[in-house]
């Protein structure tokens, strides 16, 4: 074989292996929660079987069995301010790119940097309306648990 078609190879080899080794783990986790949760559900059968109080499934066993040991997010009092981020990174990321690809050379090229200027823009006004929303309409009040 000669060297071309090695330095062929490896993206193939890798790509394979790096997909190949993401399903192993997706089908093993799989695997192991089938097998728990059949040899949980056998456990319950056989104690209903006998008569006996069915053990109960401690939460979290398998997963998130219930949103109590799910991390809890927080959500921001006001949504207004990451929108207003947002829009102003994506408008003036899109104008200094065009700028800069203007300057590079490449007119053409540059028009599709102003496709993230109006994605800022577009966040600007969402962030506009939510403003005006949320200082009409205070949000509910914080649940701290």
């Amino acid at each position: 074989m000669s060297p071309s078609h090695i330095g062929a190879l490896i993206p193939i080899v890798a790509i394979v292996f790096g997909i190949g080794i993401g399903a192993l783990a997706v089908w093993t986790e799989h695997k192991r929660k089938a097998q728990l949760l059949d040899q949980l559900h056998r456990e319950r059968m056989l104690a209903l079987d006998k008569g006996v109080e069915p053990p109960a499934i401690a939460s979290g066993l398998v997963g998130y069995l219930d949103n109590a040991n799910r991390k809890k997010r927080v959500e921001p009092r006001y949504q207004w301010p990451r929108a207003m981020r947002n829009g102003l990174v994506f408008l003036f990321g899109g104008t200094v790119l065009y700028f800069a690809i203007e300057q590079a050379g490449g007119h053409e090229g540059a028009m599709f940097a102003l496709v993230l200027a109006a994605v800022g823009l577009a966040n600007l006004i969402f962030a506009v309306v939510l403003w005006k929303q949320e200082k009409d309409e205070p949000p509910p009040p914080r649940k701290f648990d």
